[in-house]
């Protein structure tokens, strides 16, 4: 752009040099108005369109699993698109912070521009007609709607319309300190019987077995009440592999919430009940737990000297849940929450980046996310690093039995009840069935 300073030798050129005088004068029109000179205009310097800001709130940050990530996606895409695209960034201190953010955002109509659809968030912005679906971005874009992949995408579809591009594929079972369970003389249970026992010899070999939480989403709890749910016959399988649920009034609901009940009674910590999830991450992490279930991308927790003992990564193991199951599922991911035509198309770039081949080898390397694409895989240097990555990758393979998280197929005000349905059922306060019930006349709201 050119400055002030200059104006006066500019228009001295301008009165002595008629042809330049058209050129000249006409890119200082153009700098003050902020429009690029149009082509063959003769001008190389007028001034480059300001970036087009979109606002994006994180709940990656600090000591989030994910938090080296998400800071290396930013950053790698503000060096490659950041003179068209800027960034806001807004850190909220968790996830569940972050949930109940965007939930009293939306009421008021105002989300940000790109959204994180977790935790039932993706029904509200849907309801509320406050997102933008990808399938016209989508269309016009088939290498990204391949890095994406067809189950990916039909994960996220509602009636034809892909409201939320996936950024990962969720291959969850547990992580099991292999030292307690030499001491124990147990190795992975192969049946739920097994598992149970397991617990008990853990609990006589002076360790606590399960690193589980209430508070929050229940998440860990959780995923050890869907993998009950899930290998539970038939009819188990089909309900952890059904989006909103209505009738939780099931005999196998029933007996996974008398079973949760137990091991939250019997066989976890003391502060489980009303436990956030850095609670029970901590709890493993700091080998007060024999046991938590979670992803891969806590892999990089268990050689960090800030959250674990020197050498703690040299004893974990990980393994599926009985009935060779593991829960297999797509990540709600991003979503569109932009108003304006140029705002979308700002997002839409910032999650394909994201979302993207780039992006997946990026989520993959510093935050051992796993990709949705196959064709992005683990460097050798990941595979050294983190070998328990490669056995991850390989517990995957070897099931044959998969269902969904309770967050992805419940309705957001289920997953808002669990932290008060769990001290209620271990308290003696409702049994199972009514706690089944509870959640049947809480899933009713929404009709």
């Amino acid at each position: 752009m050119i400055r002030p300073l200059y104006r006066t030798g500019l228009n001295l050129a301008c009165a002595l040099l008629l042809t330049v005088s058209v050129t000249a004068c006409g890119s200082e029109n153009t700098a003050k108005n902020g429009t690029a000179a149009s082509p063959g205009s003769g001008n190389s310097g007028g001034a480059a369109k300001a970036p087009v800001k979109i606002s994006y709130l994180t709940f990656r940050v600090g000591t989030h699993a994910s938090a080296k990530m998400e800071e290396e996606q930013i950053k790698q895409f503000n060096a490659k698109y950041g003179n068209e695209v800027e960034v806001v960034v807004e850190e909220i201190p968790s996830d569940a912070a972050y949930v109940d953010k965007i939930k009293i955002l939306a009421a008021s109509g105002d989300v940000p521009d790109v959204v994180m659809g977790k935790d039932g968030i993706n029904d509200v912005l849907i309801k509320g007609n406050l997102a933008t679906p990808f399938n016209e971005y989508l269309d016009k874009d088939p290498e990204w709607k391949a890095a994406i992949g067809e189950d990916a995408l039909a994960s996220n579809t509602r009636d034809g319309k892909i409201w939320s591009i996936s950024d990962q594929k969720q291959n969850i079972g547990y992580f099991y300190n292999k030292e307690m369970f030499e001491k124990a003389g147990i190795k992975p249970a192969e049946t739920w019987d097994e598992f149970m026992s397991n617990n008990e010899k853990l609990k006589a070999a002076g360790f606590v077995p399960l690193a589980l939480m209430t508070g929050e989403n229940a998440w860990t709890s959780n995923l050890i009440l869907a993998a009950m749910i899930g290998t539970n016959g038939d009819n188990g399988k089909a309900f952890m592999n059904t989006l909103h649920p209505t009738n939780f009034n099931t005999p196998e609901m029933i007996q996974a919430l008398n079973m949760m009940k137990e091991l939250l009674e019997k066989y976890s910590t003391k502060d489980a009940l009303g436990a956030g999830y850095a609670n029970a991450a901590n709890a493993f992490s700091q080998g007060k737990a024999a046991m938590i279930a979670n992803g891969p991308w806590m892999i990089g927790d268990f050689s960090d000297p800030t959250k674990s003992a020197e050498g703690f990564d040299k004893k974990v193991g990980v393994a599926a849940y009985p009935n060779n199951s593991l829960i297999s599922t797509y990540e709600v991911g991003y979503m569109i929450g932009a108003k304006t035509p140029e705002t979308r198309d700002a997002a839409e770039k910032f999650i394909k980046f994201k979302t993207g081949l780039e992006g997946q080898t990026i989520a993959l390397e510093y935050g051992n996310v796993m990709p949705v694409s196959s064709e992005v895989q683990p460097s050798d240097a990941l595979k050294e690093k983190y070998p328990i990555m490669v056995e991850s990758i390989t517990v995957a393979q070897k099931t044959q039995l998969h269902y969904r998280t309770l967050d992805s197929i419940v309705f957001p005000n289920v997953t808002d009840a669990w932290k008060n349905l769990y001290p209620k059922l271990v308290a003696g306060k409702a049994t199972a069935e009514e706690i089944a019930q509870e959640l049947t006349d809480i899933a009713a709201k929404n009709k």
